[in-house]
């Protein structure tokens, strides 16, 4: 908000602000008067409750016996009937009262809800229908009835109904022991206060709008009298900033607004003065980088050259330098590493005896791995044979437990026959059919005892198989290690005749090594000298170029820096110069 009222005219602001102002002082009067009416309003029905119920107190003598009859269950008389009618009809003539009525002081309470019974009521609250039904009441109206009852008397918070949202005055009805009998009651149409107080906030509101327009109305023609100054100094200060420095501004008054004109003039005056003065300055700095640059220009070249030769002579030099340290490097390189070849190869010397000696040892072992996977592969053949002669005789025995087998069927089948005989020969026969039943029962065991042998023997020749296939496995690979343990004897014993040729060509190595070392550490003394001469030639023609050149930069800086200085003040009179004075 901010933001978008400083990019707008001091005009706009200021009448934005005073329209916010009247808004808000607008809004306040509003909710202070629309208050102010809604107490005047309360007060106004206060006043009215307590002039109706002094008038309905002054008439105790027709309500009491209307109390009492409701009270003991009996009708209400007629004549009294009539005149409270009378009474609270007119009540109701008056626009701002809907209903008047008396309660009387009985209540009952039904599922948790109170209810309340009328001793009369206006026309316009209802029919018989209404006055002889319980009126049922909420927590505001019957609270209110209680504090009736203790005495009390007043109006209640606004409140809704099955008839409407209501404003009650409830007050007690006293008899002449100042004892409450029933209670009095006016309701106002809180949605018909609502409405009277909302067109009176409207009317006030409209009225202070159209105020509020007419005062703003007013104040723009003052505003713009008042800005039209800061208009021309915003004018002027326009045209200056364009180069315009003959520009003024006028002071028609001695206000803030006529002190900043005169202070604007005393700027311009005081800028025209100092940019006629930079002008004649930029003329004179122009001209002398101008000599400054050729000077400078003369005294490089001459710098240049000078440098030139004497960076050939530090070239050479260098040269030679780099050359002798390269060669030096190289032969102590070579050094090192003839000694370190004097080292490995006795090194390897010592390795390669210990290599044979193992290779010597390595062909003893395979010799005797040999002899013993020769003879496990025997071992291996024989077994395999006694197994497969084992495999045979289980087979052999299988066939003669089939014949056990079968003979005992036929036993088991001739038993079974001699018993079917000695049953024929009755008595005489009994003594055989005991014979013919456990030899049945013997043939009987003789066949199962033969099939289980026979399932014993099946399983002895599945295993007896799988072990003989499993022995001829390992004969076939008993005979490939033996091959193989050949194969790596003859390799031990070809290792040892290499290993004692390369222990006599190490050690004819090693001796001409040490001869090299010797001699490439005399070559390295020799160039180290010619290095150190080298080095301290260089050094010297490097602090000269160095010097040269180090006069050659400055020689440059404070040519470039008189261009830059021309530059600038080239500039300097290009930018001063759009500038009217």
């Amino acid at each position: 908000m901010f933001k978008w009222l400083k990019q707008k005219s001091l005009l706009a602001t200021s009448s934005i602000v005073l329209s916010v102002l009247f808004l808000i002082i607008i809004a306040i009067m509003a909710t202070v008067m629309y208050l102010a009416q809604k107490e005047a309003a309360y007060h106004e029905f206060e006043q009215l409750g307590r002039t109706l119920r002094a008038q309905t107190q002054a008439n105790i003598s027709v309500i009491e016996p209307m109390a009492n009859a409701v009270n003991s269950g009996q009708p209400i008389p007629d004549n009294e009937g009539s005149i409270t009618k009378r009474l609270l009809n007119g009540m109701t003539d008056d626009d701002t009262i809907t209903n008047a009525y008396y309660f009387s002081a009985k209540t009952t309470s039904l599922n948790g809800s109170h209810q309340l019974y009328f001793l009369q009521i206006s026309d316009s609250f209802g029919g018989p229908e209404t006055l002889t039904a319980p009126y049922e009441a909420g927590s505001i109206i019957f609270n209110h009835f209680d504090e009736a009852l203790s005495g009390n008397h007043g109006l209640s918070a606004p409140f809704e109904d099955g008839f409407g949202t209501w404003i009650t005055y409830l007050a007690p009805i006293l008899n002449v022991k100042g004892e409450p009998i029933a209670v009095f009651g006016i309701d106002f149409d809180y949605d018909k206060v609502e409405a009277r107080m909302s067109t009176m906030l409207l009317r006030a509101v409209a009225l202070g709008l159209i105020a509020a327009a007419l005062a703003i109305g007013i104040m723009i023609p003052l505003l713009r009298l008042a800005i039209r100054p800061l208009q021309n100094l915003r004018n002027n200060a326009k045209l200056a900033a364009g180069g315009d420095l003959t520009a003024s501004v006028p002071v028609t008054n001695g206000n803030e607004i006529g002190q900043a004109a005169e202070s604007f003039n005393e700027m311009i005056g005081s800028l025209r003065r100092l940019t006629i003065n930079i002008q004649q300055s930029a003329r004179e700095v122009g001209d002398s980088s101008l000599n400054l640059k050729e000077t400078a220009t003369q005294t490089a070249q001459a710098t240049n050259e000078i440098t030139e030769s004497i960076q050939n002579v530090a070239v050479g030099t260098e040269t030679q330098l780099i050359s002798s340290q390269e060669c030096q490097t190289a032969m102590t390189e070579m050094a090192v590493g003839i000694q370190r070849i004097a080292e490995s190869s006795g090194v390897v010397s010592e390795l390669a005896i210990d290599t044979a000696k193992l290779a010597a040892e390595g062909g003893i072992i395979i010799d005797r791995t040999t002899g013993q996977i020769e003879r496990l592969e025997q071992h291996i053949i024989f077994a395999a044979e006694s197994m497969r002669e084992l495999n045979e005789y289980s087979n052999r025995i299988g066939d003669i437990l089939s014949h056990i087998s079968e003979v005992a069927g036929q036993t088991n089948l001739l038993a079974l026959n001699a018993s079917i005989e000695a049953a024929r020969a009755g008595e005489h026969g009994n003594g055989f059919a005991v014979v013919a039943t456990e030899i049945r029962k013997l043939a009987e065991r003789s066949r199962e005892s033969s099939e289980e042998i026979a399932e014993i023997l099946q399983a002895i020749s599945t295993r007896s198989g799988t072990l003989s296939k499993s022995l001829e496995t390992s004969a076939s690979e008993a005979r490939e290690c033996t091959s193989l343990a050949g194969g790596s004897g003859d390799s031990f014993r070809s290792i040892l005749v290499a290993v004692e040729e390369v222990s006599s060509q190490v050690q004819e190595v090693s001796a001409a090594s040490e001869q090299m070392s010797a001699s490439s550490e005399q070559i390295a003394a020799t160039l180290e000298e010619l290095a150190r001469i080298a080095q301290t030639s260089a050094g010297h023609s490097q602090q000269v170029a160095a010097a040269s050149e180090e006069q050659l930069a400055s020689v440059e800086e404070v040519a470039g820096a008189a261009e830059q200085l021309r530059t600038l003040a080239s500039e300097l009179n290009t930018a001063v110069s759009r500038f009217r004075v």
